[in-house]
């Protein structure tokens, strides 16, 4: 199973998302994060995919984990996702080869260009709660690629754990 990060950058009335551009999730709009690297904690390899994808510089200390997220397609384990928001940055917002970033006002989230289960855990995490859960989606072929299906989600502190 991979391990991944979700950062989004956020202000008291916007939230800066990217459209995906290429592979796993193309054309959706999403927070900006990636594969951890071996060796890296997921706040270093949160704070390199931020720049990467949108050349916003932070700093791990200025991280805010709220969420962990495990992700199943057809009931088979895929990810594992830290997924933290971040308040304070430096640099400017720029398009890169993955990503095309835009600012949404937290009352106008697009969510229905978004994964489908984005509505129910990011909803909760703009409210100030913390999320642990395993997400399931049904597909038929690849994910990312095919259209899924949201299943469930099902809470679990534990996932705080890893």
């Amino acid at each position: 199973m991979k391990h991944a990060t979700l950062c989004i950058p956020i202000t008291n009335s916007k939230i800066l998302l990217g459209r995906k551009k290429v592979r796993f999730g193309a054309g959706k709009w999403n927070g900006f994060g990636g594969k951890i690297k071996e060796g890296e904690t997921p706040e270093e390899a949160t704070v390199r995919e931020l720049e990467e994808e949108c050349g916003l510089c932070a700093h791990e200390e200025d991280l805010e984990k709220v969420a962990v997220l495990k992700f199943y397609f057809n009931d088979e384990p895929k990810f594992l996702m830290h997924s933290y928001l971040v308040r304070d940055w430096v640099g400017e917002v720029t398009e890169t080869d993955e990503m095309i970033p835009q600012w949404h006002t937290l009352k106008k989230i697009p969510y229905d260009e978004m994964w489908k289960a984005d509505s129910i855990w990011m909803e909760k995490v703009f409210n100030g709660e913390k999320v642990s859960a395993h997400i399931h989606f049904k597909i038929k072929g690849t994910p990312g690629e095919d259209e899924e299906t949201f299943d469930r989600i099902e809470y679990d502190d534990s996932l705080w754990d890893n």
